[in-house]
């Protein structure tokens, strides 16, 4: 048997999720915008940068969790192992991802021989944080509505 809430794709949870994801991603255009005097969509789905958009959504998915279920919850308890590995993963192992496709591209230069490597950009520990104050914010907000 199917329960109801299955069927339901406007989660509380999905909602803080996506809402954290577009705002993050929007401040990042404007930052961007604002520096380069020029809008490209490219920046919408490119990574790292102010703020991190990663640590914007696990933040407010977590914090919907913990607000809606309760702190003692397992749900809450996934979500914020979750979180940590997120958050960790995005400041240290992309961001030396990310330093290393620097410094390769610059070790090959301009030879038109060898292809440039793609490579992700990470985000510094005060992007992540930003991130997760977005997070936080939307998701007190997400859970406020959703229960009201």
């Amino acid at each position: 048997m199917i329960h109801t809430d299955t069927l339901n794709a406007f989660s509380p949870y999905l909602i803080a999720s996506a809402t954290a994801y577009l705002v993050a991603e929007g401040i990042k255009i404007i930052i961007m915008t604002s520096r380069r005097h020029e809008f490209r969509w490219r920046e919408f789905f490119q990574t790292g940068g102010m703020p991190s958009s990663h640590s914007a959504v696990i933040t407010a998915l977590t914090t919907a969790i913990g607000l809606l279920e309760g702190f003692g919850t397992t749900t809450f308890a996934i979500a914020g192992v979750l979180a940590a590995i997120v958050i960790t993963d995005a400041t240290h192992v992309r961001r030396a991802v990310g330093e290393q496709g620097e410094v390769i591209k610059k070790i090959i230069g301009h030879d038109a021989k060898l292809q440039k490597p793609y490579f992700s950009r990470g985000h510094k520990p005060v992007e992540a944080l930003v991130g997760g104050l977005i997070g936080l914010a939307v998701g007190i907000v997400v859970a406020c509505l959703s229960v009201g």
